[in-house]
């Protein structure tokens, strides 16, 4: 699935939003609404709950019969995956008489008509625990990380019983220009394709994904063999290209001892393995000498020639050797 990244154009709406309210800009504030029926606006007050654009008319009624607010931001956080972002901030409301209101806001949005739009705004006033329900809530979150902490994979799987796990690193050909020349709603839809596929074939072959960013990411398996299946299945599924457009992905794999941490692997296992990645053609599977070894003998796999490689950052000369299909 397509990866959730901080977005800081949607922080920078954020920010043009509270300046367009402050100036009363009703003809400004409009246009980062959504004009769909699904639009939903919920305020502070029980009875303020709108959908469709008649909300909107009626939040700048409001902001008009208060004289004139000032939205001051708080520490504001944005996020976004594909064509849908949101936004949380505790911004502090300057009215006229100098009175501040400290609020809790909300909002959820899509790209609409080529911008991001508001479809749902929230805004609360928090109020104690004790005064809504009578009684003091859990508010430590300690509990909370040691339950999340519990839940993380068992990274135990990947490893062979010896302690030896292949590590994978992949990623799209060529990335950025796919971005430049798609724009980023395309792009997102096409990363997602991409990541489905991707875990998809690792969770077959009994391997997980470490840790992903962007179109990048580091699997594990508990063999040779099982990282060679799946780095070949994604390579022929993501060679088939998204909607007529040809895409082609980068592998690099090592086996080796690994240092476990949590869910998480280190140690010059890792490095090499990503080394290889990086030194990887696109729509080429690079294994290491030592891959190679482990998987020769089986008589499923077919390698090319072996080309020398000094890899960023290690001493000596490395044999890679292409996987062909």
């Amino acid at each position: 699935m397509a990866e959730i990244v901080p977005s800081e154009e949607l922080r920078a709406f954020l920010l043009r939003l509270y300046a367009a309210m402050g100036d009363n800009d009703a003809d400004a504030v409009r246009e980062m609404y959504s004009t769909r029926a699904c639009l939903l606006n919920i305020g502070t007050d029980p009875d303020e709950w709108w959908t469709g654009p008649a909300g909107t008319e009626v939040m700048l009624r409001q902001n008009g019969e208060l004289g004139g607010i000032k939205l001051l931001p708080g520490l504001p956080v944005a996020y976004s995956i594909g064509n849908v972002g949101w936004i949380a901030d505790r911004p502090r409301v300057v009215l006229p008489t100098g009175a501040e209101v400290s609020v809790r806001l909300t909002l959820v949005l899509t790209i609409e008509r080529g911008h991001w739009r508001i479809v749902q705004w929230h805004g609360s006033i928090g109020q104690k625990d004790e005064v809504s329900f009578g009684q003091t809530l859990t508010k430590n979150i300690d509990q909370i990380e040691r339950h999340v902490r519990d839940e993380r994979p068992d990274v135990r799987s990947a490893s062979a019983p010896d302690g030896t796990v292949t590590i994978a690193f992949t990623d799209i050909e060529s990335s950025s220009v796919l971005l430049d020349r798609l724009g980023d709603a395309a792009f997102m839809r096409v990363l997602g394709w991409h990541d489905r596929i991707v875990r998809e074939a690792a969770e077959q072959q009994n391997g997980f994904v470490v840790k992903s960013q962007g179109d990048g990411f580091m699997l594990a398996f508990p063999s040779a063999a099982l990282a060679l299946r799946a780095s070949l299945a994604m390579r022929e599924r993501i060679s088939a290209g998204f909607e007529g457009l040809p895409v082609r992905i980068r592998v690099g794999l090592h086996s080796g001892e690994a240092i476990k941490r949590s869910d998480d692997f280190y140690g010059r296992t890792v490095v090499i393995a990503a080394r290889i990645g990086s030194a990887a053609l696109g729509g080429e599977i690079l294994a290491s000498d030592l891959v190679y070894a482990l998987a020769r003998g089986l008589g499923t796999f077919t390698f090319g020639p072996p080309r020398p490689a000094a890899l960023k950052g290690l001493e000596g000369s490395f044999d890679l050797y292409p996987v062909v299909a």
